[in-house]
């Protein structure tokens, strides 16, 4: 518990994430603002409910849910990259170089998730205030009864998106935030081997973040949804749980096999 404390509070006295995760609420305040200045004062029968005035789903805020997708794998890479690697702290804090690096691990993933968590949760949350849980239109313009016609099998939890559009958003939260802790992992494991260790943490996101855009613009040119990172992020694209899982289960992977590799050939800190 001790060490974990001290992970901790080290994480959260860095800078760099303090700066990612104001940008992130930052992001959410303003997509919500955005959605409540368009429905002020609008009738309202073309008011549409907490749950369509989200984020990731808005129409009204779609300038900031495109900042976000662009975003998404830098904030991801910058939240937690701050941590430190000192000589000599092994004996300061009485623990040993595993101990440190993979507890440190563990923070970064769990600080990660929480933080995109906690900002579109928060999105949604302000949205309940400002908005009815039923709306009398919705993002599609459809009518209700027709709504069922609409749904995309091939799409991720498209389903939930009529039968209870609060859970879809709930789903789109997890599996994003998930992913986020992911991409955390995958830059901290890199930044302990040989040949990124090197660099600065502001040079290692901006290769993780062109790294991830590589793979969108592959996706693009190659018909293949499920290798881009903006698939999982934004509501309504052509991919599967299973896709997603292979997807998020292959970053965790990496980033896993690299600090345990990190550990091995890393001899100070």
């Amino acid at each position: 518990m001790g060490y974990s404390i001290f992970f901790l509070k080290s994480q959260l006295n860095q800078a760099g994430f303090k700066i990612c995760f104001g940008i992130l609420v930052l992001l959410n305040l303003v997509g919500m603002l955005l959605g409540y200045v368009s429905n002020y004062q609008r009738d309202f029968m073309f008011v549409r409910s907490a749950a369509d005035n989200f984020l990731l789903a808005s129409t009204d805020s779609r300038v900031i849910r495109m900042l976000f997708g662009l975003l998404f794998p830098l904030l991801a890479s910058s939240l937690c990259i701050g941590h430190q690697k000192e000589k000599g702290i092994f004996t300061m804090l009485r623990m040993s170089k595993r101990q440190y690096i993979y507890g440190n691990a563990i923070i970064v993933v769990s600080m990660t998730v929480s933080a995109f968590a906690m900002a579109l949760g928060l999105n949604q949350l302000l949205c309940f205030a400002a908005f009815p849980l039923s709306g009398a239109d919705n993002r599609w313009g459809m009518a209700e009864y027709a709504l069922p016609q609409n749904v995309d099998p091939d799409c991720l939890f498209d389903v939930w998106s009529v039968q209870n559009p609060y859970l879809y958003n709930i789903f789109y939260i997890l599996i994003i935030s998930v992913l986020a802790g992911g991409i955390a992992l995958l830059v901290y494991g890199l930044s302990y081997t040989k040949t990124f260790r090197r660099l600065r943490p502001v040079q290692l996101s901006a290769f993780v973040f062109v790294l991830f855009m590589a793979m969108f613009l592959f996706s693009e040119l190659l018909h293949i949804p499920a290798i881009s990172v903006l698939a999982y992020i934004e509501q309504g694209h052509s991919v599967s749980v299973r896709e997603y899982m292979v997807f998020t289960g292959c970053v965790y992977a990496l980033g896993v096999a690299l600090t345990i590799w990190g550990r091995k050939t890393y001899e100070s800190i």
